[in-house]
């Protein structure tokens, strides 16, 4: 069976709204990403107890997982009014890198790669990121992931 999903551009906006001293401050960007083939879009409860896979990136689809080439878009929002959560990026070389998300801030990825040093070295070289995984801090946290990928 052929398929029916025709790729469509996604249009990704942040924007920014501040009034400071009488003085518009606020901003916009917007980014346009073209063939957009695949989305996936959850909500899903994060422990406190304990790491939770969210997203594995890999040569092949599948439940949770995404082709780390064609990636184009993540966004990693935690929904909770209260507690941050811990979003965890590794790659299959043990590198890891963690990002606190405040209760109800957002981060963006638009790739599938990373450099984590520990010894605060140079910049080596990109590496992929094999897995995205999250925690809770106080209490569980709900939290929403969006991936768009060509």
């Amino acid at each position: 069976m052929a398929s029916t999903i025709t790729p469509s551009s996604a249009v990704i906006t942040v924007q920014e709204t501040l009034t400071l001293g009488s003085i518009d401050r606020g901003g916009s960007h917007s980014r346009t990403i073209s063939n957009v083939a695949e989305a996936d879009r959850r909500v899903i409860t994060v422990s406190s107890s304990g790491e939770m896979d969210l997203i594995e990136l890999d040569t092949n689809n599948g439940q949770g997982k995404f082709v780390r080439a064609s990636i184009r878009y993540i966004r990693i929002t935690n929904l909770d009014n209260t507690n941050f959560i811990r979003v965890r990026f590794k790659n299959a070389g043990a590198e890891t890198a963690d990002v606190k998300v405040d209760a109800g801030a957002t981060f963006m990825l638009s790739t599938g790669s990373m450099d984590a040093d520990t010894s605060a070295g140079a910049f080596s070289a990109f590496v992929d990121i094999d897995n995205i995984s999250a925690q809770a801090d106080t209490a569980d946290c709900d939290v929403e992931y969006v991936v768009f990928s060509v």
